[in-house]
């Protein structure tokens, strides 16, 4: 080996052991590899072994160039091999760290190409076999790293596993399925990945499963997490998910009109156990202080719809996507008074007539950035005692106490200056390891 190739494999062994904070050269189930830089540098090794040119293709390793030549596929690349039943069928290749899009490194993440052995669609990176068959808990990521991470820091009771390029599919689904375990969605907290959410909850249910949800603060993923905070954050991340059904409901509930969250919200509870129907009507009864007969009527029809063909009752709202993207978006951009405030006249109608108000919805948004389930935290803080003659400031001392708010590493910035008594001594010292200001890098 070279030595110009010797210092790239080094770099490549140091960026992993940083990324992932063990070495993984040696990992019986990752297996990571190195694609030099070089175009043709596979394609000459295989020859001189005899492999010719029709199987390299085939196989999907190698790749004919415009001029006719034929060129490896992974090139400057760490590169791991997908697995299922103790077979690879292929290869996924993580682009140079130091590259980007710009630099015509070819994109992030790089699969091998359908053949007949391999189709992207039809397999789940991370997917192993003897910690799924153990009882691990599947928690569906956005890219390979991600699944990595979420395996590494729990020592297996968890398996990361990860879509190839695409979202996910009926087949992986149906993957999912068979093991009879509820997966964990942990998708980014920005806007795709919350989309990404949604679209996975009606993947997943048709099949009897009632996901989770990992709610991740804002510009971290779980590779972030892993690296920048540590395995023990991560596993709590996971270990803290709560029903994807009911964050889906509460999206519904707060930014639509009662008309329409109603019917909309009876669709999702549908799609669950019917050991949660109750609680979950129960939910939507007080939340929008409807009639309970018009919540049980439009849940009779929306279980009527998906007892006659699940797979057919959730291609609606898949196809609905785009409103769902529309209305994430238009939620994520109010400000926070506005944002916060059915929440607010929940707990307490007084709340958004307090001067703190305008504190309080700043601290509940810089919570919710940060990864925090603010709904579940405040229902819970005034339900173990009403809050007192000035709630808002009552309110806000007691998130600060119950939750690990970094304010000053806030991503969204909506913290307003020192003006009132106390904000001083609330704030606390930024986390030595905040998120990464050029964003995630799976």
């Amino acid at each position: 080996m070279g030595v110009g190739r010797a210092c790239r494999c080094r770099a490549r062994r140091t960026y992993l052991a940083e990324r992932f904070g063990t070495d993984l050269l040696e990992d019986p189930l990752f297996r990571p590899g190195q694609a030099p830089a070089g175009w043709t540098g596979l394609v000459n090794h295989l020859r001189r072994h005899g492999v010719t040119d029709e199987e390299m293709l085939a196989t999907g390793v190698a790749t004919t160039a415009s001029n006719g030549r034929l060129i490896d596929r992974f090139r400057d690349r760490v590169v791991f091999p997908i697995v299922r039943g103790g077979e690879v069928l292929g290869f996924v290749g993580r682009r140079h760290p130091d590259l980007t899009d710009a630099d015509k490194g070819g994109p992030k993440y790089l699969n091998t190409a359908d053949t007949p052995l391999f189709h992207k669609g039809a397999q789940l990176f991370g997917a192993d076999a003897q910690h799924l068959a153990a009882g691990a808990i599947p928690v569906i990521v956005e890219g390979p790293m991600d699944a990595i991470a979420v395996t590494i820091a729990t020592a297996g009771s968890h398996v990361g596993v990860a879509p190839l390029g695409t979202s996910l599919t009926n087949e992986q689904a149906a993957q999912l399925g068979q093991l009879r375990v509820d997966p964990i969605v942990a998708t980014d907290a920005d806007l795709p990945g919350q989309v990404a959410a949604e679209r996975d909850f009606w993947m997943l249910t048709p099949y009897g499963l009632d996901p989770g949800y990992a709610q991740f603060p804002e510009g971290l993923d779980p590779a972030d997490m892993l690296e920048l905070r540590g395995s023990s954050q991560l596993r709590e991340t996971l270990v803290d998910a709560r029903p994807l059904a009911e964050v889906l409901i509460e999206g519904r509930l707060a930014n639509l009109p009662p008309a329409q969250a109603i019917p909309e919200a009876a669709q999702v509870v549908a799609a669950r156990p019917s050991a949660r129907w109750a609680d979950d009507a129960d939910r939507i009864n007080s939340r929008l202080q409807a009639s309970m007969a018009t919540v049980q009527r439009d849940l009779h029809t929306a279980v009527a719809e998906w007892n006659r063909d699940p797979r057919v009752a959730a291609q609606k709202p898949i196809q609905n996507i785009t409103e769902v993207r529309e209305r994430l978006a238009a939620a994520s951009s109010r400000p926070p008074q506005e944002r916060w405030a059915p929440l607010a006249d929940e707990l307490d109608p007084r709340l958004v007539r307090q001067g703190d108000w305008p504190a309080l919805a700043s601290l509940m948004q810089d919570a919710h950035s940060q990864g925090h389930d603010v709904a579940t935290a405040t229902r819970t803080l005034v339900a173990e005692e009403p809050l007192g003659e000035l709630p808002a400031q009552d309110l806000r001392y007691r998130l600060v106490a119950r939750l690990d708010i970094d304010i000053d590493a806030s991503p969204q910035g909506t913290n307003p200056p020192d003006t009132t008594p106390g904000t001083a001594q609330e704030r606390k010292q930024p986390a030595p390891a905040g998120p990464r200001p050029p964003g995630p890098r799976r």
